[in-house]
């Protein structure tokens, strides 16, 4: 019996340990290092992934053709003709139309205007008054509507000039430093305070006085639709003061032949027009040719013009010749560029008559 019961409590113990043992070992296996392996082969996977992304890439670097690169290299000059395109000069941009070389010089004005107005450089509503004179043939080489009446802006000051040195021939105005010095800003620079001091001067400090003198003298010299109505309003939106290329021709023709008042002040008011900065008929080509132009501007809103004696018969076979343009547009286009196109416009067509007498182009007509 005691043999038996050692026996049975070994027994016991044994079996006890042993199914203690199992749960524990189930246990272990799901909670612990399952998971740990888990993770060990999920890292070891990401890793040897990105090891072969980063051997794929190499190796689709390393194998790239020749002929890819090629077409990246090639590809790179092709931005910059887009670039080239953009860029256009402010003159010359026009192209002209095709003209016939021996008809006269009206027909080829009147084919650049149509020209002009088929690739929209004038509105509907823009007029055009151009005049061509030819000073040494004595002649008019084209004519476009130089009788319409116009809005005169800054063209009416010539006329105030002549009215001044009339009355300084006629001693009725003294020629001082401080009168010559409003001269040359009126004309020159194209200065509104001086010119409204000139009217009063010429009206003995009553400026109504000083535009009856000035449109009396404009009668008398042959200028039948040039008409000074108003002082130059603050701001210059003067609207209400007249002429027309014709009268500006003629005034710049009887400069030329020094009739106007005498060839002592011709010759003055010539070098004060020789003087003006503000350039439209003057264009970039006849400046450097060297060529001298003595000449008046207007610009207002709806109103935009140039004319003047351009003096290039000494230097080629053309001749010396008074333009005047004036382009109107009576219901004054709101400032979006308006006068600064119309004085584009003004350059263009001075350039293309400058080249057409340079070259004797006259002699057809």
């Amino acid at each position: 019996m005691p043999f038996f019961k050692k026996y049975f409590i070994i027994s016991l113990i044994l079996s006890l340990l042993f199914f203690f043992n199992l749960p524990l070992q189930a246990l272990d296996e799901a909670d612990g290092p399952p998971i740990k392996k888990k993770t060990v082969k999920h890292k070891e996977i990401s890793k040897t992934k990105k090891k072969s992304k980063r051997i794929i890439k190499k190796k689709k670097r390393k194998n790239i053709p020749p002929a890819k690169k090629k077409k990246k290299q090639e590809s790179s000059p092709k931005a910059i003709p887009a670039v080239e395109e953009k860029e256009q000069p402010l003159e010359g941009a026009i192209r002209p139309p095709n003209t016939i070389e021996a008809a006269p010089l009206q027909n080829m004005v009147e084919s650049e205007i149509l020209h002009l107005k088929s690739i929209g450089h004038f509105l509907p509503g823009d007029e055009i008054s151009l005049q061509v004179y030819d000073l040494e043939g004595k002649r008019m080489l084209a004519d476009i509507s130089g009788n319409v009446i116009r809005n005169s802006a800054s063209l009416i000051k010539p006329f105030i000039m002549l009215a001044v040195y009339d009355q300084i021939a006629r001693q009725e105005l003294q020629e001082t430093p401080e009168l010559e010095r409003h001269l040359y800003r009126m004309i020159a620079i194209s200065d509104n305070g001086a010119t409204n001091y000139l009217i009063h001067r010429l009206g003995r400090g009553d400026a109504l006085q000083g535009i009856v003198a000035v449109n009396a003298l404009s009668r008398k010299m042959g200028f039948p639709r040039t008409r000074l109505r108003e002082l130059i309003p603050q701001g210059g939106k003067t609207y209400a003061n007249q002429t027309t290329a014709a009268d500006a021709t003629h005034f710049f023709r009887l400069l030329y032949e020094q009739k106007l008042i005498s060839p002592q002040y011709s010759q003055k008011m010539n070098d004060l027009l020789l003087k003006n900065i503000h350039d439209r008929i003057k264009t970039s080509q006849i400046k450097q040719d060297g060529i001298t132009v003595a000449d008046k501007t207007g610009y207002v809103r709806g109103l935009n013009g140039d004319c003047g004696i351009v003096y290039q018969g000494g230097l080629h076979k053309g001749c010396d010749y008074v333009l005047s343009i004036i382009i109107e547009n009576k219901n004054r286009p709101a400032e979006g560029g308006w006068g600064r196109k119309k004085s584009y416009v003004i350059r263009y067509l001075s350039d293309r008559i400058y080249q057409a007498l340079k070259n004797g182009y006259s002699k057809g007509g």
